[in-house]
């Protein structure tokens, strides 16, 4: 017979658990969290009456009515954010084992389920920026041949991104001021000669991120490095980037408002804990689990019109 028993939150690995996050991971970056009140709800879209300008110049005669502006507004898709849990099992012995050597099995446990959820939002992420259907018509642009920016006599990155800006600029009128790259793409941009032909000019010499940012005018470009490992348990490792080699370019507003545009976020109901579950196996299977749960969120795209994508962007 089977018992589990609860043994409280642990503030310990609750907090470690927060803080143990891998540089390389870019999820919170391009779909930034956004604390709700409810699990489940919809987020506004206001039409573009704003940029309308007023007949005659908004000017009013003696004694004339003021002129009248519509303000429309509808719902946009629901969310609705799912609890990501999950746990892993500190046998009692592994735990009399590990502290003669100093090591703290729970510790491990917790970096071990962190790390898990971790790829879980990175690859769930990836999929939601790299589907084509998630941008606005004339928002993806899919590379190849000589266009590819792997072609290094052909190819015009700094143009492309350029004209991928403006597209986004020309329909919102805000400029884009994050770009994705994933690693492999951004390894082949550094000796790409166009912007060697700029790097030769600055104190380092060498092409980086803050270059990039600086040629395109964001305010930041991100290497996206995360990798997975699709290989089912006790197979050989397979392991692969998560995000391939699809650019992501977007506006991410920095305020987590309600009347925001943006192009995706994070739906957060609640925050992570991390508990002890003791459990029991008819006496014999004895331990504890280490449960990382109560992680409600959904990854949404806000508007379609505030991202463009490059598809294959190297070859």
């Amino acid at each position: 017979m089977s018992t589990n028993r609860y043994l409280g939150q642990d503030p310990i690995l609750t907090n470690q658990a927060l803080a143990y996050e891998n540089d390389n991971y870019v999820a919170e970056d391009f779909l930034p969290s956004a604390p709700v009140a409810t699990q489940s709800g919809k987020h506004w879209i206001y039409d573009r009456g704003r940029f309308r300008p007023s007949k005659n110049g908004g000017v009013r005669a003696e004694g004339a009515r003021s002129e009248e502006v519509l303000h429309e507004f509808t719902t946009g898709l629901p969310y609705f954010a799912e609890d990501h849990a999950k746990k892993v099992f500190v046998t009692d012995e592994e735990d009399e084992n590990a502290k003669a050597t100093g090591r703290d099995p729970f510790s491990d446990a917790t970096d071990h389920v962190t790390e898990i959820q971790l790829v879980d939002r990175e690859v769930e992420a990836a999929s939601i920026l790299t589907t084509t259907g998630n941008y606005a018509s004339g928002h993806v642009e899919a590379l190849a041949g000589g266009d590819q920016w792997s072609d290094y006599g052909n190819s015009t990155p700094i143009q492309d991104v350029h004209a991928a800006i403006q597209t986004i600029h020309s329909k919102l009128f805000v400029d884009a001021n994050k770009i994705l790259l994933p690693k492999q793409v951004f390894t082949v941009l550094q000796d790409h000669p166009d912007f060697l032909e700029r790097a030769k000019y600055t104190q380092l010499g060498v092409v980086t991120t803050d270059l990039l940012a600086r040629i395109w005018g964001v305010d930041q470009v991100v290497v996206a490095g995360a990798g997975k490992n699709t290989a089912r348990a006790g197979q050989t490792d397979s392991m692969g980037y998560i995000w391939g080699k699809n650019v992501v370019i977007s506006y991410v507003n920095p305020s987590q408002g309600e009347k925001v545009l943006t192009f995706g976020r994070n739906y957060q109901w609640k925050s992570a804990i991390v508990e002890r579950l003791r459990g029991t196996d008819e006496q014999d299977r004895r331990g504890t689990y280490v449960r990382r749960g109560d992680h409600y969120y959904d990854q949404r795209i806000v508007s379609n019109e505030a991202g463009f994508l490059f598809t294959s962007a190297v070859a």
